[in-house]
């Protein structure tokens, strides 16, 4: 028994060693003023890969005090995703988002967002928004998003930059250093928000 329960914390133990978290920040500006941070975490444990992306942001706007939270994970086995979920509340607006795709079968999975259920059949999701934040979409010319439930069109822009299309037709352009997430830029009706690696 004392043997069983040796070999057993050692497994453990050597588990824990080969999980590998990373994390990097980065601050949130609109109009040049620093609203807030973005957090973006991965672990990876064997072939498991699990990440996670997390926003928030306070702005004050035409004398309107905006708020915005959101929370992206996505969890990845073998190079494939097994779930993902999305939350965004914005205290303005309707652009609060409670959205899930979980694989129910090779290359198949089951959507929902916002109530709305649908289905992806015979594609593959291997990469989502949240990796752009720890891997340069080199050749990629889709993207799966958690947030939107759907895919999102990629196209390099050349130096490192990439233009990243919502299906509602808005852009965010990512822009990468020796491979690495350095800034993103996004558009929205009320200005530019850049988001800046600390």
């Amino acid at each position: 028994m004392k043997i069983k329960l040796l070999l057993l914390a050692v497994l453990v133990s050597t588990i824990a060693v080969f999980a590998q978290k990373k994390e990097i920040v980065f601050n949130v500006f609109f109009k040049d003023k620093n609203i807030g941070t973005i957090k973006a975490v991965r672990v990876v444990s064997g072939s498991k890969v699990s990440s996670d992306l997390r926003t928030n942001t306070d702005a004050k706007v035409f004398m309107m005090s905006i708020h915005v939270e959101s929370e992206v994970s996505a969890v990845k086995e073998k190079g494939g995703l097994i779930q993902g979920t999305a939350y965004r509340h914005a205290n303005r607006g309707s652009d609060d988002v409670h959205a899930k795709v979980v694989k129910v079968a090779e290359k198949s999975y089951q959507t929902q967002k916002n109530g709305k259920t649908g289905k992806i059949e015979n594609k593959l999701i291997d990469v989502c928004v949240v990796d752009l934040y720890h891997q340069e979409p080199k050749g990629l010319n889709t993207v799966f998003s958690n947030m939107y439930a759907d895919f999102l069109s990629v196209k390099a822009l050349g130096a490192g930059k990439y233009q990243v299309t919502t299906p509602d037709k808005k852009d965010t352009f990512y822009s990468y250093q020796n491979g690495q997430l350095i800034l993103v830029e996004s558009n929205t009706p009320l200005g530019k928000v850049v988001c800046k690696r600390i």
